[in-house]
């Protein structure tokens, strides 16, 4: 995704044979991101999207991974382990989301 608005060239690695997608955002989050990008948080808005999918990624091949390991052993967590899981991430039981 390209900020277009902010940045009319692609960035480098644009031509470094990376996919150019079209992601459509709601306005509130892109307006969020350029305004990390404009006080240095960010590089670039593609920069920002990019680390985000690569951290979520991540995520799911761990939690496939922890998911194929239970399904080795035969055995999985039982609903004690989650809670306490759950509360140390600070996360509820809703697609591991952050509580609001």
């Amino acid at each position: 995704m390209t900020d277009r608005a902010d940045s009319p060239n692609p960035p480098p690695s644009a031509g470094a044979g990376g996919a150019r997608p079209s992601v459509t955002l709601p306005e509130g989050q892109l307006e969020q991101i350029r305004r990390l990008v404009a006080v240095g948080r960010a590089g670039s808005v593609d920069e920002y999207v990019a680390a985000a999918v690569a951290e979520r990624l991540e995520r799911d091949r761990s939690l496939t991974e922890l998911q194929d390991l239970f399904e080795r052993k035969g055995q999985a967590p039982g609903a004690e382990h989650l809670a306490w899981a759950r509360e140390v991430l600070g996360v509820d039981d809703k697609e591991g989301e952050a509580p609001t």
